[in-house]
């Protein structure tokens, strides 16, 4: 008999695995690397089962063998989407990705959900000169999002057309009232934004309920 449960749907980005600058970046509560992989790891399976699917939106790390060490440990089946970090296709499904994507289109709560590395095109989000990686950038000087200028990350977005868009790539800080991981249609599902754990997608699911409801 067909089951007509759903597979359990996550979404995370921006580990940055082997990237030991990120942790002084983003101000990680880590000690180092590989505390911060142990943390990873475990929340991940604690909070993803052996039959959920995730979706990484990019930026996992620079080394394919580094990365498939971790992959290897992680459940469920894993779904890449490129970063500007990320090597190339083949090099991915090689760290241990079951699936690797340049984008993705997801309908959810009867809504197009776009998702890629980067926010929406040109569509402004937030004040970079937050992150200390960033400093040189002044506040009303910036672009929409850090990078939303350079064709690279250009690549690595879509366009706004009016649709719901998870992405990474902005390292919000949910501590941070300059950081905000939720804006309009958008929703940042990196690690920093997210207490290091998988965005699940009832989370998403109440956040599309939520907006839908205060626009009407």
């Amino acid at each position: 008999m067909t089951s007509n449960t759903r597979k359990p749907i996550f979404f995370t980005s921006d580990w940055h695995l082997g990237h030991d600058k990120a942790l002084q970046f983003d101000e990680r509560p880590f000690r180092d690397m590989a505390h911060q992989i142990e943390v990873l790891i475990t929340r991940f399976n604690a909070t993803v089962p052996e039959n959920g699917v995730t979706y990484f939106l990019g930026d996992m790390g620079f080394k394919p063998a580094g990365i498939k060490e971790v992959m290897d440990k992680l459940n469920g089946v894993k779904v890449l989407i490129l970063g500007n970090h990320d090597r190339n296709m083949n090099s991915m499904y090689n760290a241990g990705f079951d699936v690797v994507q340049h984008g993705a289109v997801l309908n959810i709560q009867g809504q197009r959900v776009s998702l890629s590395h980067c926010p929406l095109l040109d569509v402004y989000r937030e004040d970079t000169s937050v992150m200390l990686a960033y400093k040189e950038v002044m506040p009303g000087s910036s672009p929409p999002w850090h990078g939303n200028d350079r064709a690279v990350h250009r690549s690595l977005s879509t366009v706004d057309n009016g649709q719901f868009h998870l992405h990474g790539h902005i390292h919000s800080r949910k501590e941070r009232a300059q950081s905000k991981k939720i804006e309009g249609r958008q929703y940042d599902v990196g690690v920093t934004a997210n207490n290091y754990t998988p965005v699940s997608i009832s989370q998403i699911e109440s956040w599309i309920a939520n907006h839908v409801r205060t626009r009407k």
